[in-house]
């Protein structure tokens, strides 16, 4: 054995023999702790559940350990370490690196102030990030930092420091309220056991100060380092060792930077004025706590974390394949279908595929049931399953439902996401419609995307059940589509189901239009007022209503009331507006403008459209013009008022046109005489 080796082996030696004493002894570190015990954060630069499992000191706390993921997505591209320590301080995302330059070093301390506090301050502004730099160290006396980003994490509003060391000293740390501690950034191969080996020593020493730790990596390592969550053990459990969530993430296992400062202010920071001037906005996390089952196999516990990486970073790559197969899919048989018109063979492939791609709005949910992640290769295992689920749903609507399969995928759909909001949405994490924490998107409830779906199976369904009322009474076809369209309002946005603000702005104006068109079977600009009043008092109403809730307690509704009362609004307002304008960066998003637009001209100017099956379809039932409608106002207001802008009406589009184009190529008769299932028709 070398002397690197003696080194390694001694120092192994000693730790295990500190977490033998702390676990057997019964130590204050050991034993379990209050709310407002000391809180000692130690933050580390790319900790990954890889490394937990390939150092036997960290792997030996994890079952004195409370656990998760922790998404370090902050308010930039990308999480330098400036950005994760940044955001501990404000409370919220920050933005601390430079777009396109590697992270830096983090500045220096010089004269208790740190180096360019101005500048980061500054880009906030810029950014509208809206995060109050320095909330930390304003709202609570008593803390101490040690490392240059513990100095950052601990500064107050002006950049200025006190109670801190350039590196650790555990003499200080006894007598601090609470503390950060950076441990620096792990190197990224050579060396990094060594690093590991220091930081499972530097947990040990931390726990001998009493309260509780929380071990936690705080960032990437580099500006293009691979992206996932990174690791996350909060030392010792109080009630046996468990998974740890909060408030902001709903999802056991699952914690985000921002909640590190709201555990640690418990609560304090709320009516706090950092700057001086005006109060901060509301934290962007929840406080740490634990919940589930006890956990007592490390092994097994390191080996979900690791399935859990791969269910966070997949569906995002796997979504372009998918898509691509689609396309090409679609292109193969569509230019059969133009070359073999006479065919009957060319006609049923290019239907079969069009009702593939509307498939695939079902399989991009239901995949998650198949646990893809756990599979030996979980990105082959997502593609595979998501292409086979598409595939099943066209060719099961086909044969039970002959011309009208469109009905039946519109319908699962509609039900599958009203269940999985009913359930609390476990379906959306880890599927290709949610960003997910590796990339800072909605943690619960539904997406964009998600509603963009809910909203075509919803409004096509609403005009099913109307077409089959209307002959016998326009009042009880009405009220269907209030019925039908009101459950997935209801699911959509209620807090801790659907939970999604944008989405019930756009679906409530387009039912309750839809309702008066079946029931008046016309409009005027004094109904469309109505309409419009009617759908901003009942989505006021369910806002205010969260927002009497307890502040941890609310969801998006009741934060965006809360901003809106204390004169907080406008940053959130400009990022939405920059998120939605972000689109046009590329030729891409003006095609994809031109082509909704065109879209939505024919629902309301269906003479003008060149097809002569698309007009007589337009015209061959009551439902259809009102279906069609609503969709175009659903797709116009969700995409302007949400913050991926005319997205919302392409993801509309890319399900309903498929199935609309499948359906008038298989009928080969004048509408006027398909039975009056037929309704309601997309987009």
């Amino acid at each position: 054995m070398n002397l690197s080796g003696l080194r390694r082996w001694v120092a192994r030696a000693l730790i295990a023999g500190v977490t033998t004493v702390l676990t057997v002894t019964g130590t204050a570190a050991a034993q379990p702790v209050g709310p407002d015990a000391k809180a000692v954060v130690i933050g580390v630069a790319g900790l990954t559940w890889a490394d937990v499992k390939g150092s036997p000191e960290l792997t030996a706390l994890v079952n004195q350990s409370n656990v998760a993921s922790m998404s370090v997505k902050t308010a930039g591209p990308n999480t330098c370490p400036i950005d994760g320590w940044l955001t501990i301080s404000a409370g919220s995302r920050a933005w601390g690196n430079v777009p396109d330059q590697p992270c830096g070093d983090l500045p220096a301390v010089a004269e208790g102030k740190i180096q360019g506090w101005q500048t980061y301050v500054d880009r906030q502004a810029e950014h509208h990030t809206g995060a109050p730099l320095g909330r930390l160290g304003a709202s609570r006396d008593g803390v101490c930092g040690f490392g240059p980003g513990a100095a950052i994490a601990v500064a107050k509003p002006d950049g200025s420091v006190a109670n801190w060391s350039p590196e650790f000293n555990a003499t200080r740390l006894a007598d601090c309220r609470d503390a950060f501690i950076d441990a620096g950034v792990l190197p990224p191969r050579e060396g990094r056991s060594e690093a590991l080996l220091q930081l499972a020593d530097l947990v040990s020493k931390a726990r001998a100060a009493g309260g509780w730790v929380l071990l936690t990596g705080v960032s990437q390592e580099t500006v293009d380092s691979h992206k996932q969550t990174l690791a996350a053990l909060q030392l010792p459990p109080d009630n046996g060792a468990r998974w740890l969530t909060s408030d902001s993430t709903h999802r056991p296992g699952l914690i985000q930077l921002a909640d590190i400062t709201a555990t640690v202010l418990r609560g304090q920071a709320a009516d706090v004025d950092p700057a001086g001037e005006a109060k901060a906005g509301p934290l962007g996390g929840s406080e740490i706590d634990s919940t589930g089952d006890v956990h007592t196999d490390a092994a097994a516990v390191i080996a979900d974390r690791l399935g859990a990486n791969q269910r966070f970073e997949q569906p995002r790559l796997v979504l372009k394949w998918v898509a691509a197969t689609l396309a090409v899919a679609l292109a193969l048989a569509l230019g059969w279908f133009l070359i073999r018109r006479s065919s009957v063979w060319a006609r049923r492939t290019a239907i079969f595929v069009l009702l593939t791609q509307g498939g695939f709005f079902i399989a991009v949910f239901l995949a998650t049931a198949t646990v893809w992640w756990r599979w030996p290769s979980p990105g082959i295992a997502l593609y595979a399953v998501t292409i086979a689920i598409s595939v099943a749903a066209a060719a099961l609507s086909m044969l039970f439902l002959k011309r009208y399969a469109y009905i039946g995928l519109a319908a699962a759909a509609y039900l599958l996401l009203l269940i999985d909001g009913l359930l609390g949405t476990p379906m959306q994490l880890g599927s290709m419609f949610v960003d997910g924490p590796v990339f800072g998107g909605r943690f619960y409830g539904f997406g964009n995307s998600t509603f963009a779906t809910l909203a075509v199976g919803a409004l096509i369904v609403a005009g099913w059940v109307a077409q089959k009322l209307i002959d016998r009474s326009r009042v009880q076809a009405a009220l269907a589509v209030l019925v039908v369209g009101g459950v997935a309002i209801v699911v959509d946005g209620t807090p801790g189901w659907g939970t999604d603000f944008g989405g019930i702005l756009g679906l409530t104006p387009a039912v309750l239009l839809m309702a008066w068109l079946t029931w008046r079977g016309s409009s005027s600009w004094r109904a469309l007022l109505g309409v419009a009043v009617g759908a901003v008092v009942a989505v006021s109403g369910v806002a205010y209503l969260d927002y009497l809730r307890p502040p941890e307690k609310r969801s998006h509704f009741g934060a965006f009331v809360a901003r809106v009362f204390e004169g907080d609004v406008t940053d959130v307002l400009v990022r939405k507006l920059q998120a939605a304008l972000a689109v046009f960066h590329s030729p891409a998003g003006w095609v994809l403008l031109v082509a909704v637009i065109l879209l939505m001209l024919a629902t309301v100017l269906p003479d003008r459209v060149p097809s002569a099956s698309y007009r007589r379809f337009y015209h061959s039932e009551p439902m259809v013009r009102p279906t069609l409608i609503a969709m175009t106002v659903c797709g116009l207001a969700g995409s302007l008022l949400n913050d991926v802008g005319v997205i919302v009406a392409g993801i509309m589009a890319g399900f309903a046109v498929p199935m609309l184009i499948a359906h008038l190529m298989d009928v080969r008769q004048p509408a006027t005489v398909l039975p009056e299932s037929h309704l309601v028709q997309e987009s």
